[in-house]
């Protein structure tokens, strides 16, 4: 009898433990109150589908090559590209259920620019990588993993 409460005991004691842990990695991961990084934490290139990359300097400039310009509501595919060079900024995170987010503002000809202003880091650090939401209505998301 004596065995079978200890056991019992220590059952209860390693699943909480576990239980607590895993709490633990899914709040420090970002999933829950939402993905943040340090700027130096995304300098660097950044690769998507069908070539879409957007790379950041140190110095706040940017340059992207083929990201998005928008997505068809009805099948999520990506609608048109934009090129273009220019600055980026990370802006502060108003809250803690939201993913932080960067805005690049290119030039993408002699006269016509482009804000993108729906860049989001995915998890802590951007160890997801960053990404850019398909649409409100989906949880799917266009992600650019880091390639350098």
């Amino acid at each position: 009898m004596k065995k079978v409460v200890l056991l019992s005991v220590l059952c209860v004691t390693l699943a909480l433990a576990g239980g607590g842990f895993l709490v633990y990695r899914v709040i420090d991961s970002g999933f829950l109150t939402g993905a943040s990084a340090e700027r130096s934490e995304l300098i660097g290139t950044w690769s998507g589908p069908q070539g879409a990359r957007v790379t950041l300097h140190e110095d706040g400039t940017a340059e992207a090559v083929k990201i998005p310009g928008g997505f068809d509501w009805s099948s999520e595919k990506p609608i048109g590209s934009i090129t273009g060079d220019g600055t980026w900024t990370l802006k502060k995170k108003p809250n803690a259920f939201v993913d932080q987010e960067i805005t690049l503002d290119l030039k993408t000809g002699k006269k016509v620019g482009a804000l993108i202003d729906d860049l989001h880091v995915l998890d802590k650090g951007a160890q997801g990588g960053i990404y850019m939401p398909i649409s409100e209505d989906s949880s799917n998301k266009f992600i650019f993993k880091k390639s350098s």
